[in-house]
């Protein structure tokens, strides 16, 4: 795993030198240590860091509500830490985008396989945001090279696979997206009716 820039956040002093310290040793750098949760989301705005480790229970703001704070405005892996061992809590640890969940106190060799599972199912989330982001842009397309298929349709008399050859045709010889082809279909139609 290369090195990472880590968010803790503990309001527990010794709880939170000994996970820096066991975070310095996995060969990661701890950029800032938050007492409360409301440091955490501050912190993790200025210190943009790669993953942040946040204590559930803490004064005045908790890990929980920080937690849903943070991925509010930044894609970044969560750990959450605690002492109590409650599925309530796990369940809303989760809702709030954490990725992993770690019991205190954690051993090193925990600490650093709940990282691991945290950077890997935030990697999954992000691929599959990517996917559904390339499957809406693909529907979006296809619905503009529909609505320009239909228009070659009624205007020049032809069949469905004629208007789409007939464009897929003109794409190659511009050698551009069919959807771009299709927007000037669409552009010209809504020029000639407007």
């Amino acid at each position: 795993m290369a090195s990472l820039r880590v968010l803790v956040a503990e309001d527990d002093p010794l709880v939170a030198i000994t996970l820096t310290d066991q975070i310095a040793a996995l060969g990661h750098t701890v950029v800032a240590v938050a007492s409360d949760g409301q440091e955490a989301i501050e912190m993790a705005a200025r210190e943009q860091p790669d993953i942040a480790v946040l204590d559930i229970k803490m004064p005045n703001v908790d890990g929980i509500t920080a937690a849903e704070t943070i991925t509010a405005n930044q894609d970044i892996p969560l750990l959450m830490l605690t002492a109590y061992n409650d599925r309530h809590l796990i369940l809303r640890a989760a809702e709030a985008g954490a990725m992993a969940y770690l019991l205190k106190p954690a051993s090193q060799e925990t600490l650093s396989a709940q990282l691991s599972v945290a950077l890997a199912r935030h990697r999954e989330k992000q691929a599959l945001q990517q996917k559904v982001h390339d499957l809406e842009e693909t529907l979006a397309e296809r619905s503009i090279i529909d609505k320009a298929k239909a228009i070659l349709m009624e205007r020049v008399q032809l069949t469905e696979d004629e208007a789409y050859s007939r464009m897929r045709q003109r794409a190659r010889e511009k050698r551009i997206k069919m959807v771009a082809v299709a927007q000037t279909i669409i552009a010209a139609e809504e020029f000639l009716t407007g």
